[in-house]
């Protein structure tokens, strides 16, 4: 395991034949993805996407790049520089490799030429942020909420205003917005986003995209929180140096983003990749979605704060904030040398680290990224889970298990919600 964040923007150098196969998702037209219109705008994604991943290139490079004709290149082109997408590269910029000789126009990103919104809801608060089309960050905004004491209707009509306010503040014409990314904890349904159970809802089966969309008034795209971590991770982080990895986020509840081959799996009906509703004890400690023995009902901060016995008429259990600070006092007091404290911390690593010990043998990722608040946590949290993790049988002196500590904080967050929308709406 190695402690300390990754660089953000890694070198440049993914391979696009494994990119390429996420164009052929077309959420919002599933009947028409053999139309000329269709495969043309698939074509369009297909030229940003590789200059966005692997930087500014010249066209014949594209070409090769994208595996599209030169003369269909050439047209893809032509579209994205009149709708202002793309732009001709500065004078004397050059690519990697590019050939001594006549100089070649080199085509680049216009970064600020279209935007996205992301939305995070949690339980205490939504958070709002702006991005343009490269992730870059422009803007965020966050806002206190008690989602579970409130319809979702009137979340989105929160999310709504702050969505208003932050487009107005960046003085951007909301016609340039691509669409609004949110994610929420819980089961989503992919593409529908429909929430079939969160933690922020009384009810199930919300349709809660259609619900934030009509509030909104802009194409939208739900998925579940931990997804849009591990995309951020595919589009600006780890990503571009691994192709299949898992992002294990660890707050006040247990999410995991699975990425195969350039690719984020979301299963069947995209409920894929509940890493912390697995069981880890057969009819062990509740869980707050209504099972047993998950493994976030042993890791997760209300889960801590419980096994501490901190979970009483003040709300810890159930309120993110309470939980936070209660556990930055439960870390100190477990580093200091109190035994109970020590073996809860040390309990909820055994349990992560069985857990991430059995994803390996099952999926063989090249690295998993442990993120979200808990990135900080007692020491013997971190010695649990490597000694989890020793037992593996796929661990011994020559190859071990790659864990990367990525402490993100709403940059994490604000660039997984705008490469959702990247991902999912078409140009």
């Amino acid at each position: 395991m190695r402690d300390g964040s990754h660089r953000p923007f890694p070198p440049r150098g993914a391979s696009y034949a494994a990119l390429s196969r996420a164009e052929m998702t077309l959420p919002f037209d599933p009947q028409n993805r053999s139309t000329p219109d269709s495969l043309r705008a698939m074509n369009r994604k297909r030229v940003l996407d590789s200059l966005r991943f692997q930087g500014a290139a010249a066209r014949i490079e594209l070409a090769e790049r994208t595996g599209l004709s030169p003369a269909t290149l050439t047209g893809i082109a032509g579209e994205l520089l009149d709708a202002g997408l793309i732009q001709e590269a500065p004078d004397g910029l050059s690519t990697p490799g590019m050939k001594r000789g006549r100089p070649r126009t080199v085509l680049q990103v216009n970064p600020d030429a279209a935007y996205a919104v992301g939305i995070k809801i949690s339980l205490h608060q939504a958070a709002v942020s702006l991005t343009n089309q490269m992730g870059d960050v422009l803007g965020t905004a966050t806002v206190p909420i008690r989602a579970n004491r409130v319809s979702p209707q009137a979340i989105a009509e929160i999310c709504r205003q702050r969505v208003e306010e932050i487009i107005q503040t960046a003085g951007i014409d909301p016609k340039r917005i691509l669409g609004v990314g949110v994610g929420v904890p819980g089961f989503v349904g992919h593409p529908s986003g429909e929430v079939r159970w969160s933690p922020l809802f009384a009810a199930r089966d919300v349709p809660f995209r259609a619900i934030v969309e009509a509030e909104i008034g802009l194409r939208t795209v739900v998925d579940n929180d931990a997804n849009m971590a591990a995309l951020a991770e595919k589009w600006f982080g780890i990503g571009r140096r691994h192709s299949t990895f898992l992002v294990v986020t660890v707050e006040h509840g247990v999410g995991m983003g699975l990425v195969i081959d350039g690719v984020l799996y979301r299963g069947a009906r995209g409920y894929g990749a509940e890493f912390g509703h697995t069981k880890v004890v057969a009819g062990g400690a509740p869980c707050r979605c209504g099972g047993f023995g998950c493994v976030e009902a042993y890791v997760s901060d209300y889960a801590i704060v419980r096994a501490a016995g901190m979970a009483g008429p003040d709300g810890a259990f159930d309120d993110p904030q309470l939980a936070h600070a209660a556990i930055e006092k439960l870390i100190e007091a477990a580093d200091a040398g109190d035994e109970r404290l020590a073996e809860i911390f040390r309990t909820a690593g055994t349990m992560l680290g069985t857990g991430i010990s059995n994803l390996f043998s099952i999926l063989d990722p090249s690295v998993v990224v442990l993120s979200g608040e808990r990135t900080r946590s007692a020491r013997v949290f971190f010695e649990a889970i490597r000694g989890a993790i020793q037992g593996n049988p796929l661990v011994d002196e020559h190859h071990g298990i790659d864990i990367e500590i990525n402490p993100w904080g709403d940059d994490l967050w604000a660039r997984g919600a705008a490469a959702l929308v990247l991902e999912e709406i078409q140009v």
